[in-house]
């Protein structure tokens, strides 16, 4: 995705701002996602009306692509997505090998962005012990990604 913003942009000034601003939105839309379809395009639609929004306050600065550039290049990244990255397709096989409740309080945390008070509220637990979790559970990952890519012989 970051690839995408900074294609996008022209270059890497503000990636991050627009990439942080990209990944709310699709936080706030992931309800609307409908797997059956591929998620870059949709994903790279996201970053594309961030990208816009970012232009809009950067006008004055001459080093900006202009208008038709950009439409080609988004264009481009919609019909021909970056290839899949090994990463996450390693962290979203190992997110499926986690027991129910850790899935379901990543979920809560990450997907819903939900706060780790209001998990430990509903939960009954401390958020203390919530937090914990969440750690263990992202070390798990850290730990299965990194085992399932050197499988598959990536670094």
């Amino acid at each position: 995705m970051y690839a995408a913003v900074v294609s996008m942009l022209g270059g890497a000034e503000g990636a991050q701002d627009v990439l942080q601003e990209t990944n709310a939105a699709l936080l706030e839309k992931a309800m609307e996602y409908d797997p059956s379809r591929p998620f870059i395009p949709w994903a790279i639609g996201f970053a594309r009306t961030q990208v816009l929004a970012w232009r809009k306050t950067q006008t004055r600065d001459r080093l900006v692509l202009d208008d038709e550039l950009f439409e080609a290049v988004a264009d481009r990244l919609v019909m021909d997505p970056p290839p899949p990255n090994q990463r996450l397709e390693a962290l979203e096989r190992c997110l499926g090998k986690l027991p129910h409740l850790s899935r379901e309080l990543v979920a809560a945390r990450y997907v819903r962005g939900e706060s780790v008070q209001t998990i430990a509220d509903r939960s009954g637990r401390s958020v203390n012990v919530v937090s914990v979790s969440l750690f263990r559970i992202r070390q798990a990952l850290l730990d299965c990604v990194r085992a399932t890519l050197a499988t598959e012989g990536e670094p």
